[in-house]
């Protein structure tokens, strides 16, 4: 799209939010009935850090909505920032938002947070953009690959600046031509997936012999597929592997669909690798899958199985052997340096190229080794950010060694 088509484009947009304006007043005001069908947001869980420094309320007259106000700067906030949450996801959402209003601290940047939960529906979703537009909110920040999609979709060439968090690969999503250009609008991206190739390169330092994976992912989740499924099958013959897909159809089929695709894959498995001792499972950044680590261990047996967030490796069973990836508060703080250089006037928002967190984290469980009997490299375990001792405590933490209180 050309500069010239972006900003008609952008124009059509401004004016299609601008339209919802009227539609949210009138929402503002709804009655009892529509107020109890309205998303419900309180299950965000807040650190000690982020009620310390803030002032968290929920909203008396709308439960889709809470706001964190800066206390650590007496209330006085310079600057007001809306962050957009697409559905309830207590641990990944919580992390998210607890590493933005951290980071904004740490910057020394006093901004006060709206909160919104728009439930999957678009026509929240309009309705939160256009109350922005209209209480003179500074910046827009997206929690999730689907609230970034909404923006991407809904609001390229708005007024309000926006940065992206906790989002998968915009590249290959298709948001921004290539890594080292910034997006020309008003959108900065940033990104929480390694690139396939660098992932499989770590996978080979773990599991050198590797010949087969089984990919393990929700079929409804756009992002996943098209940023960690499909660019696997693009490369697979490349470098060497057979992928077997393993999808559920949804979250609300998830166990189901784990029991029966996984059997079916390690038949398939067992045909190409009898020992089972050249096969991964790998777990994507699919909320509805990753919930069910425990499950899947239980119906992997000794083939590893190996996540894409470190958040998924875990001190007990239900923890992936390792993860390569990004630490989701390690990616979302560099989202929100992004968006304090923005408020300060230090960045572009337009000018910005993709916000990209190298290396990757890795993460290890040796009490998952040791059942599956597998040995870790001693040069992997050297580049680990997190471990997890036999007794599953965790010993490392963001590449420190930690005492077992941690």
């Amino acid at each position: 799209m050309t500069r010239l088509s972006r900003a008609r484009a952008g124009q059509s947009k401004r004016m299609a939010v601008s339209l919802v304006v009227a539609a949210w007043v009138g929402v503002a005001a709804f009655a009892g009935d529509a107020r109890a069908s309205r998303p419900v947001l309180d299950w965000l869980d807040f650190d000690a850090r982020s009620l310390s420094a803030y002032q968290v309320a929920s909203n008396p007259a709308d439960t889709a909505r809470m706001t964190a106000s800066p206390s650590w700067a007496g209330d006085a906030a310079s600057r007001r920032v809306l962050l957009m949450i697409p559905f309830a996801s207590e641990t990944a959402y919580s992390i998210s938002v607890n590493a933005i209003l951290s980071t904004f601290q740490e910057r020394g940047l006093a901004a006060a947070f709206d909160i919104w939960l728009y439930d999957s529906d678009p026509s929240i979703a309009a309705e939160a953009v256009a109350w922005a537009e209209a209480n003179a909110v500074d910046l827009i920040m997206p929690v999730g690959s689907d609230a970034t999609e909404y923006l991407y979709q809904n609001y390229d060439g708005g007024r309000i600046p926006v940065v992206t968090s906790a989002s998968k690969d915009p590249v290959l999503r298709g948001q921004v031509p290539d890594y080292n250009v910034g997006s020309g609008s008003n959108i900065a991206y940033t990104s929480n997936t390694v690139p396939v190739r660098l992932f499989v390169s770590y996978l080979r330092q773990l599991l050198p012999e590797l010949r087969t994976v089984a990919v393990l992912f929700d079929r409804s989740n756009r992002s996943a597929v098209e940023t960690q499924v499909d660019p696997l099958h693009a490369v697979a013959s490349e470098v060497g592997l057979t992928v077997i897909d393993v999808a559920v159809r949804d979250g609300r089929s998830v166990g189901p669909d784990l029991t029966i695709g996984m059997a079916a894959a390690l038949e398939a498995i067992e045909e190409i690798d009898p020992e089972f001792g050249t096969s991964a499972w790998i777990v994507t950044g699919s909320t509805a899958v990753y919930r069910e680590m425990e499950l899947i261990n239980r119906l992997g047996g000794r083939i590893p199985v190996i996540a894409t967030l470190p958040d998924m490796v875990r001190g007990g069973e239900a923890s992936a052997l390792v993860s390569i990836g990004v630490n989701q508060s390690t990616a979302v703080q560099l989202a929100a340096h992004y968006a304090v250089d923005v408020l300060n006037g230090q960045a572009e928002v337009g000018a910005l190229p993709v916000g990209v967190v190298t290396p990757p984290d890795i993460a290890i469980n040796f009490r998952i080794a040791r059942r599956i009997g597998l040995r870790i490299p001693f040069r992997f375990m050297e580049a680990a950010t997190f471990i997890y001792d036999y007794d599953g405590h965790r010993v490392r933490a963001f590449g420190q060694r930690v005492g077992l209180t941690d």
